[in-house]
């Protein structure tokens, strides 16, 4: 068993994958691009007491969470995440645990909120545990924040992601089925599925965005020779692709120059039924 499970959990394939993120936890903290702040106003009412942030990471989410909710949850299963979380959120309720087994009581909370983490879930077997921990009245919310592939340059930006670190692109697929169809598995206790997309562009410095090319799988596990050797490729296909522009930051802050990066935020909504 992991040291990173409990030792009453069963690690799946899926979340056994997804736990090799807590190797880079530090840097997947300080490089991914949480939703903006719109993005959460829009899909989280007011008058919520308790919120579940599930699969929560190292907390980009949580942290959009706390300043809206009188009660934040957070539960992932990588012990890395939750510690550098618990550090980040300390008004937090962190807790280890995966989306197949949620430790949390029956009808707890308003709303389970997951963000970038759904395709590292099951459905068939995640939906009634959701259903388990949510209040009548309560919602499933499904985020998914990504670079926007509709601009062509950063679609190409990608592709030479996948190219570089020798990844694939399964991942698009499910955003696809699980962002942008109004699915349900059968007798799934959920009903009302909403779906809204909001383009939005996050400033980042070159070394952002870089780094934040790094945080996938294939670049984490991969031997540090080769992880230096993905970074020189990146960094030299930002700087030489000129639609890809800097400009001076106007943040008083001294930071470097900033890029304009387009991102699009889905989100897929459900009620209990």
């Amino acid at each position: 068993m992991s040291p990173m499970t409990s030792d009453t959990e069963q690690t799946s394939p899926r979340t056994a994958w997804a736990m090799t993120f807590g190797a880079a936890a530090g840097d997947y903290d300080r490089y991914r691009v949480g939703a903006p702040e719109e993005v959460v106003d829009r899909f989280l009412p007011a008058g919520m007491s308790a919120v579940l942030d599930l699969g929560a990471g190292t907390g980009a989410m949580t942290r959009r969470l706390v300043d809206r909710v009188e009660r934040v949850y957070a539960v992932d299963p990588d012990q890395r995440m939750t510690e550098l979380l618990a550090r980040n959120c300390p008004g937090v309720d962190v807790r280890q645990g995966t989306g197949e087994a949620i430790p949390l009581p029956d009808a707890s909370v308003d709303a389970v909120v997951v963000a970038s983490a759904w395709h590292w879930m099951d459905p068939e077997a995640v939906i009634p545990e959701i259903a388990r921990v949510l209040r009548p009245g309560g919602a499933l919310r499904i985020v998914w924040n990504r670079r926007d592939h509709s601009v062509p340059w950063v679609a190409e930006l990608d592709a030479h992601r996948l190219e570089v670190t020798e990844g694939d692109d399964w991942v698009t697929g499910q955003i696809r089925h699980y962002l942008e169809e109004p699915w349900l598995p059968a007798g799934a206790p959920l009903t009302d599925v909403e779906i809204t997309a909001l383009p939005w562009t996050a400033a980042m410095t070159e070394e952002e965005l870089v780094g934040a090319l790094t945080t996938y799988q294939h670049y984490i596990t991969a031997p540090p020779e080769r992880q230096r050797e993905m970074v020189r490729q990146l960094t030299e296909y930002v700087r030489g692709d000129e639609r890809i522009v800097a400009r001076p930051d106007e943040s008083g802050q001294g930071r470097p120059a900033l890029i304009d990066l387009p991102m699009v935020c889905n989100v897929w909504s459900a009620a209990l039924a």
